[in-house]
C-alpha cells in the first residue's frame, strides 16, 4: 500500500492540466475574461464544444478529453462557463471541472477602440480513478495473460478514491480595435487554480495543484475582404512544465457562397506540429486539427498524436441557430 501512494503521490506531484490544441476555440479555458465578450460581433450567445482524443499509438486506452461551454453578453457584463472532462486512458486520473464564468467591460468598444475586460471563474474540480483497473504485485500469475490475473485480491484497501474541492481563476484580456486599421491586435493573461485546491486523495497529506499561468499575443488582420488571419503566440506555465505556442489560423470566403474555409497551423515548441482545417458556415465555425508528435515521444508514436474536433455555434435571438437569410457581415473569430 506505501509502494501504491507514494507512486500515486508523483503522479499527482507531476500533474499539469491537460492541454487542447485549439485553444482559440476553447477561449473560457485559457482566459476568463473572454466569457461573453465579442468584441463588436452581432452574436446575442455562443456555444462551444470541443473533442480530444490521444495516444491511441501506444497501444493503450487513449486520453480523451471533452469541453462544453455557453456564454451570453448582458449590456457590460459577459456570463457563461464551462464543463471539461478528462479520462486518462486505463485505471488513470478522471477529472471532471464545472466553472461558471463571468466577465467585465472596462472599457467599451462603442466609444474607444481599446477593449478592456476583466473575467474570474468559481466552480469544482472532481477527481476520481478506479483501483480495479489497476494491477499488483499479489496478482502476478505465469498462467495469465500479460502475466496478471485480476481475479485474485490484490490486498490493497483503499479509503478514498475520489475528491471533490472548490477552485477559481481569473484573468485580464485587451484588445485594440480601430476600424481604420487592418490588425487588430490583442493580449491577455489569466491565473487558474488561484485557490491551489488539494489534490491529494490521502486525509494525512496535502498535495496542492500548481497555479497554471497563461499568457496569448497576437492579431486580427484583414489582408483582402476574402482573406482574414490571425497570428498568435500562446504560453502556459505550470510548476516546472512550460507550453509554447506558435502559429496562425486563417480564412478564405467562398464568393457569392455562405461558406468561409478555414486553415490553420501552429507549433507547440519540443512537442509537435497542429495542422488545423475547417469551414465557417454563415456564422458558425466547425474545426478539425492533428498533432504531429515531434518530441521524444516520436520513437514510439512514430508522429502520430493527437486528433481534435471543435464546433462553435453563434446564435442571434429570435432566429434559428442555421438562418437561411443570413448574410455575411462582420466576420467571426473564433473568439478573438
Amino acid at each position: 500500500m506505501l509502494l501504491i501512494s507514494l507512486l500515486w503521490r508523483g503522479i499527482e506531484g507531476e500533474a499539469q492540466d491537460f492541454h487542447l490544441s485549439q485553444f482559440d476555440a476553447t477561449p473560457h479555458y485559457f482566459n476568463p475574461a473572454l466569457t461573453g465578450i465579442y468584441f463588436g460581433d452581432k452574436s446575442n450567445y455562443r456555444i462551444y464544444s470541443d473533442y480530444r482524443t490521444q495516444w491511441r499509438s501506444l497501444g493503450v486506452k487513449p486520453f480523451s478529453t471533452y469541453y462544453l461551454a455557453y456564454d451570453m453578453p448582458y449590456k457590460l457584463y459577459g456570463f457563461g462557463g464551462y464543463l471539461i472532462h478528462n479520462r486518462n486512458g486505463k485505471g488513470g486520473l478522471n477529472t471532471i471541472q464545472v466553472m461558471p464564468s463571468a466577465a467585465y467591460k472596462i472599457s467599451n468598444e462603442t466609444n474607444t477602440p481599446h477593449n478592456l475586460s476583466v473575467g474570474l471563474q468559481l466552480g469544482i474540480i472532481y477527481r476520481s480513478f478506479d483501483p480495479n483497473h489497476f494491477t499488483y504485485d499479489e496478482q502476478f500469475d505465469v498462467t495469465a495473460p500479460g502475466g496478471f490475473n485480476q481475479n485474485i485480491s490484490s490486498g490493497e484497501n483503499f479509503a478514498k478514491t475520489s475528491n471533490l474541492k472548490l477552485d477559481a481563476n481569473m484573468g485580464v484580456f485587451y484588445k485594440y480595435k480601430n476600424t481604420e486599421w487592418q490588425a487588430h491586435p490583442w493580449g491577455g493573461f489569466a491565473v487558474y487554480h488561484v485557490t491551489k485546491p488539494n489534490q491529494s486523495f490521502a486525509d494525512i497529506e496535502k498535495d496542492k495543484t500548481p497555479m497554471r499561468l497563461v499568457m496569448q499575443v497576437g492579431a486580427d488582420y484583414k489582408i483582402t475582404d476574402e482573406i482574414r488571419t490571425t497570428p498568435m503566440i500562446l504560453y502556459m506555465n505550470q510548476a516546472k512544465a512550460h507550453e509554447l505556442n506558435i502559429g496562425t489560423v486563417g480564412f478564405y470566403h467562398i464568393q457569392d457562397t455562405k461558406y468561409d474555409v478555414l486553415l490553420g497551423l501552429n507549433y507547440r515548441v519540443k512537442d509537435a506540429f497542429i495542422i488545423q482545417a475547417g469551414m465557417k458556415y454563415e456564422q458558425h465555425i466547425f474545426s478539425f486539427s492533428y498533432d504531429i508528435n515531434t518530441s521524444y515521444l516520436n520513437d514510439y508514436t512514430n508522429g502520430r498524436g493527437a486528433f481534435e474536433f471543435s464546433i462553435l455555434l453563434s446564435g442571434i435571438e429570435g432566429q434559428p441557430l442555421f438562418n437561411p437569410k443570413f448574410k455575411r457581415g462582420k466576420s467571426i473569430n473564433k473568439s478573438l
